[in-house]
């Protein structure tokens, strides 16, 4: 029988990672993907709960594949967060469809055939050639009383430094550009008797090669701990000067209330100390809006430390209540319009800085790093910040020098030298 399946995949990058490990790892086992789901035999949609919305659209989504897969008789995996998080919500809306955890020995049961004896060790089969995503460890040490993915990936779990170096390395020869990621990067090793500056240190002396890495998020609680021995590291071109510190609010109120273990204080802190080392490195932080008890004063000092800060990027959520959460029984929820509200000034606001700290490229020249096509025939590389450059010329995979001649809310715009 020729084994035929379909694959979408949604989510961070580690739900990537997990995505272009299954498909090798089914690739393996004899299967041949198709990019079409109406003629597959296997059709699977890798899942992302992390919010009510992302929720919502995976459910959409599953509804539509599943309309699919009985059409044509073929078995519908639902794999990812989303069954660890609300299986009852996709066993409502897809009651056929066969749900598995992220892991893929689930995933193998689900779909009839052996488990890998070493999943580390599976070939990933990249969806972008010219980016290799590392995984270095999944699950957390946090206890945020917002958060289902817990219940998805569970406690912390370090890989080890032979098979993270042994990955490194080939990544490094391709000469691409490489993401260190986890659920909570700056936890790695606290199980381990590690950290992550010290795994960072070994994998760039790992190579001579001329590559670039993004580092994943972090805690402001563990970017804390290691601080000084971390940005030391970033005197290596090699490392885009890209730091992902989500604050989540500007209230310490309201962080004690979601259980995250710093005060704003040390957040700000922080960002003003990379700033003041690294004036054009890029600050991406993650707020939630409207949390159980929330007050506009609370909402203020969010607003306020976002100037004071200015980070080049803020993912804005609004808060939605997620199963089987503390937050989801706390009192005090707030309305959806004063969610909305808050959202949309937050998001304004961030434009204004956005643009404003695109603004200091104007005229520079700079290194990119060329990783993937644009949206309009153009092409898109990375500078030492990790602000996407927009080119013309199709020089994937390859660093070029541009002048940067246009600045934007999102991104900027560059011409050859």
């Amino acid at each position: 029988m020729d084994k035929t399946f379909y694959l979408e995949g949604f989510g961070c990058s580690m739900n990537s990672a997990d995505s272009e490990r299954l498909v090798g790892f089914l690739e393996s086992n004899g299967f041949r993907r198709l990019s079409d789901p109406g003629r597959a035999q296997f059709i699977l949609i890798n899942t992302c709960a992390v919010k009510e919305q992302t929720e919502l659209k995976m459910l959409r989504r599953a509804r539509e594949l599943s309309k699919i897969a009985k059409s044509q008789s073929a078995r519908f995996v639902v794999c990812g967060c989303l069954p660890k998080i609300n299986p009852e919500a996709l066993s409502k809306t897809v009651p056929l469809a066969i749900q598995a955890g992220p892991h893929l020995e689930e995933i193998a049961f689900a779909i009839g055939i052996s488990p890998p004896k070493h999943p580390l060790k599976i070939s990933p089969v990249p969806f972008n050639p010219l980016v290799s995503i590392i995984p270095v460890a999944e699950g957390c040490v946090g206890e945020c009383t917002y958060c289902a993915v817990r219940a998805a990936r569970g406690q912390l779990k370090s890989f080890s430094e032979k098979v993270l170096l042994k990955k490194f390395k080939q990544a490094a020869r391709q000469g691409t550009e490489i993401w260190i990621t986890a659920q909570d990067t700056g936890c790695y090793g606290l199980d381990i008797g590690s950290s992550l500056p010290a795994l960072l240190k070994k994998l760039l002396a790992s190579s001579a090669k001329k590559f670039r890495v993004r580092l994943g998020m972090m805690n402001p609680r563990h970017l804390a701990s290691f601080f000084d021995e971390y940005l030391a590291l970033f005197e290596d071109q090699r490392l885009y000067r890209f730091f992902h510190v989500p604050i989540q609010s500007g209230s310490d109120k309201i962080l004690g209330a979601m259980k995250r273990p710093y005060k704003s204080a040390v957040a700000k802190t922080l960002c003003k100390k990379i700033r003041a080392e690294f004036p054009l490195a890029t600050i991406s932080t993650d707020w939630i809006v409207g949390f159980p008890g929330e007050t506009e004063s609370d909402f203020g000092k969010t607003a306020e430390l976002l100037r004071e800060i200015k980070p080049d990027i803020s993912n804005i959520s609004r808060f939605g209540a997620r199963p089987n959460t503390e937050a989801e029984q706390m009192p005090v929820q707030l309305h959806g319009r004063a969610k909305k509200a808050r959202s949309r000034a937050l998001t304004k606001l961030q434009s204004r800085v956005s643009l404003e700290r695109n603004r200091l490229f104007l005229g520079l020249e700079q290194e990119i790093f060329v990783s993937e096509e644009g949206s309009k025939g153009n092409f898109v590389g990375r500078n030492q910040s990790y602000k996407p450059v927009v080119i013309e010329e199709n020089l994937l995979g390859r660093f070029v020098n541009v002048r940067v001649e246009q600045a934007f809310q999102t991104y900027l715009k560059g011409r050859i030298m």
